[in-house]
């Protein structure tokens, strides 16, 4: 950490069960420099940002100048595509990423370099999600298909918008496919990466899951 240069620093700790302990990851974030009423933290959290209100405070916080200091990268999303996507955001709103256990500060030169490589492979995420979208209706229509409602759970779609708002809002899949008349479980399954990736971008945004945008950017 830069000494004549302090950073304001903003802290996430979270941890997946109630006989886990969020004080290691504290005591961590306190050690780096953290104050104590800058960590936000969450327990037991469920599976959609929705249940985790810790994360999305701490994210609203992000804004140029400002840091965001984990104690591991997986504290980003339960995969690859939302920790991307949640650090492509931290990039975007010019704030700086720290990780404790990878030893991970964008400040640095490493550091910044992984910032580029992030921003690269969000691109070329949402490339290839257009890709795959366009080759699937171009082989429905090839094939004599009609591309009705089955085939509308497509990125920026009306269907594609609802399904991420009630994952948001906590529903399941199964709950889901029972709402959504004309989407199957495996549609959601397959699609499962991306349909989730693209709620958390939207959760730690601060998009009203209500309003008239569909999608991210």
């Amino acid at each position: 950490m830069t000494q004549n240069q302090p950073r304001l620093l903003f802290g996430y700790a979270r941890v997946s069960t109630d006989d886990q302990r969020l004080d290691p990851q504290i005591d961590a974030l306190l050690k780096y420099g953290v104050e104590r009423d800058r960590i936000l933290t969450d327990q037991a959290s469920g599976k959609s940002t929705a249940g985790r209100p810790g994360f999305r405070n701490a994210m609203k916080a992000m804004r140029p100048g400002a840091v965001l200091v984990v104690w591991k990268l997986d504290q980003l999303g339960r995969n690859l595509s939302e920790l991307i996507q949640t650090a492509d955001l931290l990039r975007e709103r010019g704030a700086q990423l720290v990780s404790l256990t990878e030893k991970i500060d964008t400040e640095s030169a490493s550091g910044k370099l992984m910032y580029h490589m992030i921003g690269m492979f969000a691109q070329f995420e949402r490339d290839m999600i257009s890709e795959r979208t366009r080759a699937g209706l171009a082989a429905r229509k090839a094939r004599g298909k009609t591309l009705g409602r089955k085939a509308l759970l497509v990125p920026g779609s009306d269907t594609w918008t609802e399904v991420v708002g009630l994952i948001r809002e906590g529903l399941s899949f199964v709950q889901i496919a029972d709402r959504i008349g004309g989407v199957s479980k495996s549609t959601l399954y397959n699609n499962a990466d991306n349909l989730r990736a693209e709620a958390a971008a939207l959760d730690v945004a601060g998009i009203d899951p209500n309003s008239s945008n569909k999608g991210a950017e």
